[in-house]
């Protein structure tokens, strides 16, 4: 069988630099129906270089162009499509946009200059999807990406194939990873990419694949750190970003001013936070079946896997450290995430969670979003430029307010009770003020500038968790306090803190510093 060859050398006059591959997924979404002759042919028309394709088995074992596991959202029949036979699957759609069979893609690109990579989910579809390459009469080179089951299944059958290794971490690959599929390319999202990653993938001999790189700064990041093939929904836009790169031979780009980045970053934040609402609503937790646990974990990684790529869509080199996938490298710019916040909630159906995404300069808050996926609130605020939720600025005014009647949050340190507790709700108890554990620090804090409670404590801080609802106590006039006094960034990393109204700010430090103190005096 034929395989893909290794990217060209690099040119000459751009020492280090090679022009990447240029894969088309899905063919040409964009222009014509995903996994489609028609996508196929336009790819192909467009100079793709390689063609990517998502393959799946019908109930009678006919290997066929779809991505999904159903038909549903392409088709509008809700079947899975191994439970569907070919002669059903074929009705479906009209003229040339209907779903192929693979045999059919392989015979379009026989004689064309691009190659085909096929996509495979499960060990079941690539049996079939190997004995229909293995019978086609052409000689289209032909790779294989998917799952790692899928993969290895493929290199079971194919001792001889092309096979690309997933990759979801940002850790190195090492030999090791390498010993069961023996792959030729190191196949990750550009979340996960980082140069460390791209050096020792070469070092090990692989080739590097990105996807999706749709837009021009992801282009141009990820041929510099160097990676080999980038898969796009939009083939002409990387084209030409990559050609008019180098025709300017490389030269960087202006840097944007400090006021640029912060708008930019404003604008993503928001339209996260809202895709992050939608996606949490869409993947609600049932505590009826199965591991509740289990599947918030894998929501809050499916969460920062896209939070991550988003950003480095728009910001690919900025630093990203998140709760699941750990601390990418970048430049002063740092973003932090905690996906859920209020994970122990999500898997016993209590409805208070949030999100929190903020972005740093120095490590300093300069953007911050807290996402309420269940009120569908987005609480949002930009250094010097005050917080908002929707249309209603949040502004704490510098009236006195008394504790008697108000309500104060704080949350656990872990599952148990933090030094000081006790005495804390207890003299906020005799001044008739009551005290709220919520389960989402994020919230507790975020609400305080929302102007829902009068004050909110946690056992220590951490700008992953606290990050974006401390910015947002600062920029709608409320009190950030440690043990030392107020603070006007973040607090010190590990450090018990405050948040107040600022009418009550004195009066409930005094009561949190007497309790902490003197719990610390009771040891």
């Amino acid at each position: 069988m034929t395989t893909l060859e290794s990217p060209a050398p690099a040119p000459t006059g751009r020492p280090g630099l090679r022009p990447p591959r240029v894969v088309a997924s899905r063919g040409a979404p964009r222009v014509r129906r995903e996994d489609t002759l028609p996508a196929v042919a336009v790819a192909e028309a467009l100079g793709a270089d390689v063609i990517a394709v998502d393959v799946r088995r019908t109930a009678d074992d006919v290997a066929v162009l779809l991505h999904d596991e159903t038909l549903g959202r392409m088709w509008g029949d809700g079947r899975p499509v191994s439970e569907v036979s070919w002669c059903d699957v074929a009705r479906l759609g009209n003229g040339l946009d209907r779903i192929p069979r693979l045999d059919a893609v392989l015979e379009r690109l026989d004689g064309c200059s691009a190659s085909l990579l096929v996509r495979l989910a499960d060990p079941a579809d690539a049996a079939v999807a190997v004995r229909t390459v293995q019978a086609a009469a052409g000689s289209v080179p032909v790779a294989w990406r998917g799952t790692t089951d899928a993969v290895t299944a493929v290199r079971a059958l194919l001792p001889e194939a092309d096979v690309w290794l997933p990759w979801d971490s940002l850790g190195a690959p090492t030999a090791a990873h390498l010993t069961t599929v023996r792959p030729s390319t190191l196949d990750l999202d550009v979340a996960f990419l980082t140069p460390a990653t791209v050096r020792a993938a070469h070092a090990l001999g692989l080739c590097v694949a990105v996807w999706t790189v749709d837009d021009p700064e992801p282009t141009r990041w990820a041929t510099r750190l160097g990676a080999d093939l980038l898969l796009t929904e939009d083939v002409a836009t990387v084209h030409a970003v990559l050609a008019a790169a180098e025709r300017d031979g490389w030269v960087p780009r202006r840097e944007p001013t400090e006021p640029e980045v912060a708008g930019r970053a404003q604008a993503l934040a928001h339209r996260i936070a809202h895709e992050v609402i939608a996606f949490t609503r869409e993947h609600r937790i049932s505590t009826d079946a199965g591991d509740a646990a289990a599947r918030v974990l894998d929501l809050d990684r499916a969460i920062e896997q896209h939070v991550r790529g988003r950003v480095r869509a728009v910001f690919p080199e900025h630093g990203f450290t998140g709760e699941e996938y750990g601390v990418a490298p970048g430049d002063k710019h740092r973003w932090y995430l905690d996906p859920v916040d209020g994970s122990t909630n999500l898997a016993n159906g209590v409805p208070w969670t949030s999100t929190s995404l903020c972005l740093t300069r120095s490590g300093r808050p300069v953007v911050g979003v807290v996402a309420d996926p269940w009120r569908g609130e987005v609480l949002e605020a930009r250094r010097g430029r005050g917080a908002t939720e929707r249309d209603r600025v949040l502004r704490l005014d510098d009236s006195p307010r008394a504790l008697a009647g108000a309500v104060v949050g704080t949350e656990l340190d872990g599952h148990r009770p933090w030094s000081g507790f006790t005495a804390f709700v207890t003299a906020l108890a005799a001044r008739s003020c009551s005290v709220r554990v919520t389960g989402s620090g994020t919230l507790t804090i975020a609400q305080v500038a929302a102007g829902r409670g009068i004050g909110a404590c946690t056992p220590a801080f951490d700008p992953v968790d606290h990050g974006a609802a401390v910015l947002l106590v600062h920029e709608a006039g409320g009190v950030v306090l440690t043990l030392d006094g107020p603070v006007s960034d973040f607090p010190p990393v590990g450090a018990p803190f405050l948040v107040a109204h600022p009418g009550a700010a004195d009066e409930l430090a005094a009561i949190w510093s007497a309790a902490l103190l003197g719990a610390g005096s009771e040891r």
